[in-house]
């Protein structure tokens, strides 16, 4: 295990391993709805295969992501605010992950000889699970960027350890001032922080 700590270090200071599963789904089942939508378009068989066998690769993912969510959820400590916000979290995966056994069990059945109308019921039902993924996925996001669930706190530095840029970014270059910076408006307004 020491071997694997040292190779990935940042995979063992996790509290749990849902957040290395959930980009899974998210990117397969949206290039499935992408790919679908284009075959539609193009009426194009090759990007039809593409589309199915991204929602079929995208549903597993779905079920490890909602397994370990799960799993995640029983070990994380957090308030009343938050707890409301899992639930919801873990009720949109639930949905997106029934609508994706749906889709690909139809899928399976159906073959190659989808009628206009089940096409485009399915298509609609695509839609609906990327809409409900969307969300859910922003509840996720919430949860560890707002109230840092499942985030380990970094520790303040104090004193002579302290990180400190001063007048330069501290990497061998000048810190940008406002006429090298690109990172503003259009209209010239303050720029942003990383």
């Amino acid at each position: 295990m020491e071997v694997f700590a040292g190779m990935l270090p940042g995979i063992t200071e996790m509290a749990n391993v849902h957040p290395l599963f959930v980009h899974f789904p998210i990117a397969l089942l949206n290039g499935f709805l992408l790919m679908e939508l284009l075959g539609a378009i193009t009426d194009k068989r090759s990007l039809r295969s593409a589309a199915t066998w991204m929602l079929y690769l995208g549903t597993l993912g779905a079920v490890v992501t909602v397994i370990t969510g799960l799993i995640a959820e029983s070990g994380v400590g957090h308030g009343a605010g938050v707890h409301e916000l899992m639930l919801s979290h873990k009720n949109h995966g639930l949905i997106v992950l029934a609508i994706a056994l749906i889709l690909s069990i139809w899928r399976l059945a159906v073959s190659a000889r989808f009628s206009t109308k089940s096409r485009v019921a399915h298509f609609i039902l695509a839609v609906i699970m990327v809409g409900t993924m969307a969300v859910g996925a922003d509840k996720g996001g919430l949860m560890v960027y707002k109230y840092g669930v499942s985030v380990k706190a970094v520790p303040q530095m104090e004193g002579a350890d302290a990180h400190d840029h001063g007048g330069s970014n501290g990497h061998g270059e000048k810190a940008e001032t406002e006429e090298t910076d690109d990172h503003h408006d259009d209209e010239g307004s303050t720029p942003h922080g990383h």
